[in-house]
């Protein structure tokens, strides 16, 4: 019976620690809710090189303003080196060459893969030249695609040329769906 109990209260325990608001006073708290790395919308890695990339999953209500946005998925991806924008750090000769890219060639290297390998490219992805102002190098990715809700999926981002390799973000199929209610834009 004491074993009972206890994986019970362990269970509602987990429950309750997992969980995510339902709903936000403003969008400043969902936005400090949703950059808390604890919170599963924020994946990142520090590669070999010290090239730090982190993607940042932006529910769609904090992006359209709206409590009933569209079923649209939003991804942040952020490239730093030591602190400052990857790109101003690449010998002049290349920085032209991977400006433009970023400008309008990433969408071939970035797509979403489900558990059951289906592969989603993305439907645009965008980027403002920063010229060294900015800590780091930022896409903004956008999927309009109904990407199936069951699953978990992976933000795939192919190698591009800075050697980065092949790199995977887990997202939990929770995050994908989820639509706070926001009181205050």
């Amino acid at each position: 019976m004491m074993k009972q109990i206890i994986c019970c209260l362990i269970s509602v325990l987990l429950i309750g620690c997992t969980s995510m608001p339902s709903e936000f006073n403003t969008a400043e708290d969902a936005m400090e809710y949703i950059t808390s790395p604890k919170n599963g919308f924020v994946r990142e890695k520090i590669l070999a090189n010290n090239i730090k990339v982190k993607v940042q999953l932006f529910p769609a209500v904090l992006i359209q303003k709206t409590n009933n946005p569209d079923k649209i998925l939003y991804f942040n991806i952020q490239f730093s080196l030591n602190g400052h924008e990857v790109l101003a750090q690449l010998p002049s000769e290349e920085y032209g060459a991977y400006v433009q890219l970023f400008s309008f060639g990433m969408e071939k290297h970035i797509n979403i893969r489900t558990e059951s390998g289906k592969e989603y490219p993305a439907t645009m992805v965008s980027y403002q030249p920063m010229y060294n102002t900015s800590r780091s190098n930022e896409l903004l990715v956008v999927y309009n695609d109904e990407i199936p809700g069951e699953e978990n999926i992976s933000l795939v981002i192919n190698e591009f040329g800075l050697k980065l390799g092949k790199l995977d973000f887990i997202f939990d199929n929770s995050k994908l769906k989820y639509i706070p209610t926001i009181n205050q834009f």
